[in-house]
């Protein structure tokens, strides 16, 4: 983007000058912010610090005037007939917005940082002409649901030589003629017909407005290529502009227009236009819809218009989380390429608590993994008061709905989730056991600990090599004399050998003298004829496990053994490779924690 013209703000004597150059001020700032943004793009968690002086400014200049009303050309903003920002290449804060018809920006005081970003990003935004031709900027200015930044767009058509009490006039005749379309009787109405009008529609009920004529048409006759360009042109108009006005169209009735007798009218149409947005996979643009609701309910309407509105919104909403509406969701969670989270996760927040249990099986049968993660999230705020929906299914056959259960759980954090996570102890799934065991582990509470030391006993070797890892992290102290008895007991050298090098391993990583000890008592046996495989065994154990405790100590016991003449030469080898290994992790620990000092 260009630097932009220095703009001029009138002269001492106008009232609105000391507004103007505020404004002018705060839009500099604006594209210093933008300016940055552009050098440090991939720096997205520092556009709000960039933006902030800016945000300043006008937060400055809104407490001072309440609304900053801007008139919106290609190339510049005006204030009260004052340009404060002007820019002459195409490529400005305004250029996009203007062609695609909007003529005001309105500013209102309020204004948070956030939206000021969003909405300097949108117009900065460099979209392709294929992206534009699917949403204008119009469109996607909607779409972004500021509440502080509104805007207005001017159509392109207007009525000759009137007055504008006369011009107010027809646009008043042509509003009730879209009432009248809206409420059209028949078997089948045409709720949205208002929004392809076309020139003899208006003819047949204007009819008090003179009609064109004394024009001179001259041109050729149109070509294939002609017809091309203008079929083009009216596809992109249905496509995406004409949408978006003819909601805001909807809206601006609902608002300003309604009575009791348009709303079921309205409401039908609305949630064609839901219908709609959720056939495209729109599901931001159906999130506008409902928060642009929210935003007619908080407004100062007459008591029985407010009393309309908010009836239709909460109508609304429960007609968003509709079976029908919600496998949408789901398909758009399912197969969409660029998945929209936020999105997604606003929409579903319309759900009450009757639609948990549908939410559950949408999940249950989604296999894409961040869709499920939006799901679990979901799930976790609105369940809250409903975790027996979710513990029900901890008995699922499924290791990865028992997984997103007990992810749900764990955020929920209700008071018997110990409990929950200890049902998975005792399922037949092998993967849904470890499931359990590894939430049982991450538990702080100490009553974890005795389900850890019952999966020590169980049937399969996997939740066994688990327990040992598990207990010896969640307290080294309890651990070490368990493993100590486990490792003296007569069925040790019997258990398989991945079995016994976890032991070992699990008693060296509690690094207590408990540990220490026994590896070190491990050494003292002497070698005869009918002990030499046993006693060598335990001490190819001791050194695994002296290598685990990984201090000055245990280095010594095995650089002891490396010199014991009682040991044999595979014992020596492997203290002597234990007793490196060691010590170069001594030394890297130590001048890392210097480095750390220093």
């Amino acid at each position: 983007m260009s630097s932009s013209i220095a703009p001029n703000v009138g002269n001492h004597d106008d009232p609105h000058r000391k507004h103007a150059q505020a404004a002018v001020h705060a839009f500099q700032l604006l594209l210093r912010g933008i300016k940055n943004i552009g050098i440090y793009r991939h720096a997205e968690s520092r556009f709000p610090e960039y933006l902030e002086p800016a945000h300043v400014a006008f937060t400055a200049l809104l407490e001072d005037e309440p609304v900053l009303p801007l008139k919106v050309g290609p190339y510049a903003l005006e204030y009260k007939d004052h340009v404060v920002y002007q820019d002459d290449d195409k490529e400005n804060l305004t250029y996009k917005f203007y062609k695609d018809g909007l003529r005001y920006l309105i500013f209102r005081r309020g204004l948070p940082l956030e939206e000021l970003l969003r909405f300097t990003l949108l117009a900065i935004s460099d979209f392709k002409e294929a992206e534009l031709f699917h949403e204008d900027m119009i469109t996607r200015l909607w779409k972004e649901d500021l509440v502080h930044v509104e805007h207005v767009v001017v159509e392109g058509f207007g009525f000759g030589d009137l007055s504008e009490e006369q011009v107010q006039v027809e646009v008043d005749k042509i509003i009730v003629y879209l009432r009248a379309q809206l409420a059209a009787q028949g078997d089948n109405p045409d709720i949205t017909r208002f929004a392809r009008l076309s020139v003899d529609d208006l003819e047949l009920e204007l009819n008090e407005l003179e009609q064109v004529r004394g024009g001179i048409i001259a041109g050729r006759t149109a070509n294939k290529d002609d017809k091309t360009v203008v079929q083009e042109d009216l596809y992109h108009e249905i496509k995406s502009r004409l949408f978006a006005k003819m909601v805001l169209i909807l809206f601006q009735i609902l608002e300003l227009e309604a009575e009791p007798k348009d709303g079921e009218f309205l409401l039908d149409a609305v949630t064609q236009v839901l219908d709609t947005l959720l056939v495209s996979e729109d599901i931001k643009g159906a999130v506008a819809l409902l928060h642009r609701f929210e935003q007619i309910v908080r407004r100062p309407l007459p008591p029985e218009r407010a009393e309309m509105v908010t009836s239709l919104a909460d109508t609304f909403k429960r007609r968003m989380v509709e079976s029908h509406r919600l496998d949408a969701v789901s398909s758009y969670l399912a197969l969409n390429n660029s998945l929209d989270a936020a999105a997604v996760t606003a929409y579903l927040d319309a759900c009450g608590s009757d639609e948990l249990i549908p939410l559950v099986a949408i999940l249950s049968s989604m296999e894409r993994m961040d869709a499920r993660q939006v799901l679990v999230q979901v799930l976790a705020r609105k369940g809250r008061n409903h975790v027996d929906i979710f513990e029900r299914r901890l008995n699922h056959n499924s290791s990865n709905v028992v997984k997103d259960m007990l992810s749900i759980i764990e955020l929920i954090d209700p008071p018997r989730k110990l409990q929950m996570y200890a049902k998975c102890l005792d399922h037949p799934n092998i993967m849904i056991r470890l499931e359990g065991l590894k939430m049982l582990a991450k538990t702080k509470n100490d009553v974890a600990l005795k389900y850890i030391e019952r999966s020590m006993r169980d049937s399969d070797i996997q939740m066994r090599l688990g327990a040992y890892r598990a207990l010896a992290m969640r307290s080294p102290q309890r651990a070490a004399p368990v493993f100590v008895k486990a490792m003296k007991a007569d069925d040790y050298l019997s258990k398989d050998q991945r079995e016994k090098t976890t032991l070992a391993t699990a008693l060296g990583e509690t690094r207590s003298q408990i540990a220490l000890d026994y590896f070190a008592s491990l050494f003292s046996p002497k070698l005869t004829l009918f002990n030499r495989g046993k006693v060598n065994e335990y001490k190819m154990m001791a050194i695994v496990g002296l290598a685990q405790i990984k201090s000055v100590a245990a280095f010594k016991v095995l650089a002891r053994e490396v010199q014991n003449r009682n040991n044999t030469k595979e014992i020596m080898q492997a203290a002597h490779k234990a007793a490196l290994r060691l010590k170069g992790e001594l030394i890297s620990g130590a001048a890392g924690a210097e480095r750390a000092d220093g």
